[in-house]
């Protein structure tokens, strides 16, 4: 796992600031090493929130620690308009802005395409007994990104401090199995980045369609005021 990191330390609203070891986010724990899976068995971790969907779950099963596992919260979804994509990058030959500007459209539908998932997901995280988790999909940065974002700015952790996490996903990313042999390397490496422009396209996407992140927050996600209070009490100090 190389794109794995906790949401403590961030601030928000009224000098209150996010607690470590309440919620991490992660790529895919396929490839955990032994040595991987006992700092993961230090985490205390009660529920591994898995974003995949099932033939990727299938391909590359989550490698756990065998005592005292933790328990699954499986809500996978395959982003609207990722075949198109790949049939683009793999068949067609497309090039790396064609390809980002694909993704930004992606991202401007994940949060209302996919907002059951999203919507379960955010009121898991708020039932009792359930935390810590860990969140994650393949690359750890696309279905694990637009959440996680969801999350912070729940807790009134400005957009500012959101986009720079996000972008702590830049860097050495893990091998994935869905780009051709003869895909363009400048467009894999476009589309495996983690640009700010493709999360503010979903963020952008929200405040015009629903004229605030709260009213997305109420309308499609069901998390209004007593949501909110309840996730900070969980991760706000």
């Amino acid at each position: 796992a190389r794109n794995v990191r906790d949401l403590g330390g961030l601030p928000s609203a009224a000098g209150a600031t996010t607690r470590y070891g309440v919620i991490i986010r992660a790529d895919g724990l396929s490839r955990m090493s032994d040595d991987d899976l006992t700092r993961l068995a230090a985490l205390r971790l009660r529920t591994i929130v898995d974003l995949r969907h099932e033939p990727e779950r299938e391909r590359a099963p989550d490698r756990l620690p065998q005592h005292a596992p933790p328990g699954f919260f499986v809500r996978g979804f395959y982003p609207s308009g990722i075949e198109e994509l790949f049939h683009a990058i793999n068949v067609l030959g497309v090039g790396p802005d064609e390809a980002a500007a694909m993704m930004c459209a992606n991202y401007a539908r994940m949060p209302f395409e996919h907002a059951a998932e999203l919507r379960d997901v955010m009121h898991h995280l708020i039932a009792t007994d359930t935390a810590p988790h860990l969140i994650h999909c393949t690359s750890g940065k696309d279905r694990t990104g637009i959440l996680i974002a969801q999350v912070l700015l729940a807790l009134e952790v400005p957009r500012a401090v959101v986009l720079e996490d996000y972008l702590l996903s830049n860097g050495d990313w893990q091998p994935v199995d869905t780009f051709a042999t003869n895909a363009r390397p400048e467009t894999v490496a476009a589309v495996m980045a983690a640009p700010a422009e493709f999360l503010e396209s979903a963020l952008d996407a929200i405040e015009a369609r629903c004229g605030s992140f709260a009213g997305y927050m109420d309308t499609w996600l069901g998390f209004g005021d007593r949501e909110r209070a309840a996730l900070a009490r969980l991760m706000l100090s």
